[in-house]
């Protein structure tokens, strides 16, 4: 089985969520538990999330996973 393609990071929402939060992206990527160049090629458009991921980044600043990557589905998002 081919291995999913993943979700794009929304930049917008990204944006939008670090500047009322004041969260540096090393700040993240260290609560996400992620490294800070695989981060760094999210917000470029160069990597995807998997789910997990996306759950991490979320969590890490503070919202709900389909709020950062639109492309998650309901059923995954409650995983």
């Amino acid at each position: 089985m081919a291995r999913p393609k993943g979700h794009t990071l929304s930049t917008e929402a990204w944006d939008d969520i670090l500047r009322l939060s004041g969260l540096s992206l090393t700040l993240v990527a260290e609560r996400a538990d992620i490294p800070r160049p695989t981060l760094s090629s999210l917000l470029g458009g160069h990597h995807a999330a998997s789910v997990p991921m996306a759950h991490k980044l979320a969590t890490a600043v503070g919202c709900h996973p389909a709020t950062l990557f639109p492309s998650l589905r309901a059923e995954q998002v409650a995983a």
